[in-house]
């Protein structure tokens, strides 16, 4: 994904209307913007969305446009961001400090709703610094998908099959707690999450169509693993001093295994690298 002093223009056919809230010591500030695309004919996307802090949801856009985003924010620190460059197909939503780019974590952006295409296979790059983030994702067509959060809670979820095989979900948290639901509907070849400092649940359940791997590197925190009973699962551990928990596995060699992991038609090998805390594993039916 392309930084952004280097995409290559602004989307001048991108509707950006802006509302002033009513009068007021804080309606001097605060702002709200609408801002969408229809489709053209895109056979692919790279989306960049940037968002320092406060409440962000991103979900499927159930219209025929590229996308639809709805954000309030404050004036005087903020500025929104709505570019598209249709010769590489590159799309960044999200907002930017109005002092320079190394702002994008600071302050609060009060809240900011993006809704994405289904309708075009794309690389997601999404980052977000602080408060809470809820990213719903089933049924996009997504060929691989980038999170990063900083001190956050955020919740992400696959509720529908992607509609593409992905090449890789990798997510990226700092001090944060951090839910990710039916990880095996997003049909990715390669799962990556590193934390530094929280907790994390990661929901392994969904549609298996294939066999994935899964690297999972956590700091100072716990780790929770739900895994879907018939799927063969794998797991390599190398920690410091984090408890394991692995009811229904047993230990081969240096490596757990679930018990049907021979016989199962899609497997799953994870590699665990913890530091201080617990890493448990749940079955669900």
């Amino acid at each position: 994904m392309a930084p952004m002093s280097e995409l290559a223009r602004r989307a001048a056919a991108a509707a950006l209307v802006l509302l002033t809230l009513p009068a007021g010591a804080e309606a001097q500030r605060m702002r709200s913007m609408t801002s969408a695309r229809q489709l053209s004919g895109e056979r692919a996307l790279d989306v960049e969305v940037q968002y320092g802090a406060g409440r962000l949801s991103v979900a499927p856009e159930a219209s025929a446009l590229m996308y639809r985003m709805e954000m309030r924010y404050d004036e005087e620190r903020w500025r929104p961001v709505a570019e598209y460059g249709r010769e590489g197909g590159t799309l960044k939503l999200g907002l930017s400090g109005v002092r320079g780019h190394e702002e994008i974590r600071s302050g609060t952006g009060d809240y900011a709703r993006v809704s994405l295409t289904p309708s075009v296979p794309m690389d997601l790059d999404l980052e977000f610094g602080a408060g809470r983030a809820d990213v719903e994702l089933g049924g996009l067509s997504l060929r691989g998908l980038e999170l990063s959060t900083g001190a956050s809670e955020t919740r992400l979820s696959f509720s529908r099959p992607n509609r593409v095989a992905a090449r890789r979900v990798r997510i990226n948290a700092g001090a944060a707690s951090v839910e990710v639901v039916k990880l095996g509907n997003a049909r990715a070849e390669l799962f990556e999450f590193e934390g530094g400092l929280g907790e994390a649940t990661l929901d392994f359940t969904g549609a298996w169509t294939r066999s994935a791997r899964a690297t999972i590197h956590m700091g100072v925190g716990s780790v929770r693993l739900r895994l879907p009973r018939g799927l063969g699962v794998r797991v390599q551990k190398d920690s410091f001093l984090a408890s394991f928990d692995a009811p229904g596995m047993v230990k081969r060699g240096d490596a757990w295994f679930s018990r049907d992991y021979d016989s199962a038609a899609h497997k799953l090998d994870i590699a665990i690298d913890a530091a201080i805390g617990s890493i448990d594993i749940d079955w669900v039916d």
